[in-house]
């Protein structure tokens, strides 16, 4: 694949300009928390912002450092973003005045990765996003029955997340799993014929379990949102992209929580009543934005009565 071919396949943002719109006046430091292809981050450093970008695979890292290589004030991190206190230098901790996270997972996955996060195209089980050992493959293949009936039931919210774990085991006892098709057509051959034609393919929330589970995502969201308070200056402001309820329900709660009690680093005032979702006109320009929810909170440190 050449530079110019992944380049001409490069994610459109979601939400930018609703993204853009939160970024408080002045503001001279970004974080991007989930850098992809760098839609985001390019948008920022467009307004003269200094800018600190995580992206944990290093492939689309790679994509990302050509097409924003012109750009002095662009800073990136191959690592997870739960790793920011780590990564970052401490003159940077505590003076962010806006940061990013748009947790979807890039275009560049599904289409170009061939690690078996789409059913589309017949390539190995893989599904890793970068940093981490685990792979799909092992899941499927290596996982106990109660493990993956789990991991479908907590991660993919199926209901009948026992009797695919059963088919998973009995079918891996004949031959291994070994790519997206073989665990698709599992699934789709062994669900009600009734509901293998609906609007979601019967494999999709399978698919999005796995993945889950190979990447850690809900435990690196949780463990990453507890440092926003530390990492924002004050009157800082966070905006929060998810793409399915469990990632939205772990922000919305912890919004929630820090909304009215101090803690020791300072509260978040929401600053959208309503969760915040793409346009029509977005939607039917870029269908991978229709299922985004966008949060966003300012961070107000305690000893300030700005609210």
């Amino acid at each position: 694949m050449d530079n110019n071919e992944e380049l001409e396949i490069v994610h459109t943002p979601v939400m930018l300009k609703e993204v853009l719109s939160f970024i408080p006046e002045n503001s001279k430091i970004a974080v991007d928390a989930t850098l992809g292809e760098g839609g985001h981050t390019k948008a920022m450093l467009d307004l003269n912002l200094e800018v600190h970008s995580f992206e944990r695979d290093s492939n689309i890292l790679e994509i990302a450092k050509k097409r924003l290589s012109g750009y002095e004030k662009f800073h990136y991190y191959n690592n997870t973003y739960d790793k920011m206190l780590e990564e970052l230098d401490e003159n940077i901790i505590g003076n962010v005045d806006f940061m990013l996270y748009d947790l979807g997972v890039s275009l560049f996955h599904f289409k170009k990765a061939e690690r078996g996060f789409s059913f589309k195209e017949n390539v190995m089980l893989d599904m890793r996003l970068g940093i981490n050992d685990k792979s799909a493959y092992d899941v499927i293949n290596g996982y106990s029955e109660e493990e993956l009936e789990r991991i479908f039931r907590e991660y993919g919210e199926i209901n009948n997340a026992r009797k695919i774990a059963k088919i998973i085991i009995k079918e891996r006892n004949k031959r291994k799993i070994e790519t997206s098709k073989d665990l698709e057509n599992i699934i789709f051959h062994n669900t009600d014929k009734s509901q293998r034609y609906g609007k979601i393919h019967p494999a999709t929330l399978v698919f999005q379990a796995i993945r889950i589970e190979v990447n850690d995502e809900l435990n690196i969201l949780e463990k990453s949102i507890l440092n926003i308070p530390k990492i924002l200056n004050d009157n800082g402001v966070v905006a929060v992209m998810s793409y399915h309820s469990l990632e939205d329900r772990i922000v919305k709660k912890f919004f929630k929580e820090n909304e009215k009690t101090k803690n020791k680093d300072g509260i978040f005032k929401l600053l959208n009543n309503k969760v915040i979702t793409p346009t029509n006109e977005e939607i039917n320009s870029n269908p991978a934005s229709r299922s985004a929810k966008m949060r966003v909170a300012q961070f107000i440190k305690n000893g300030n009565d700005g609210e």
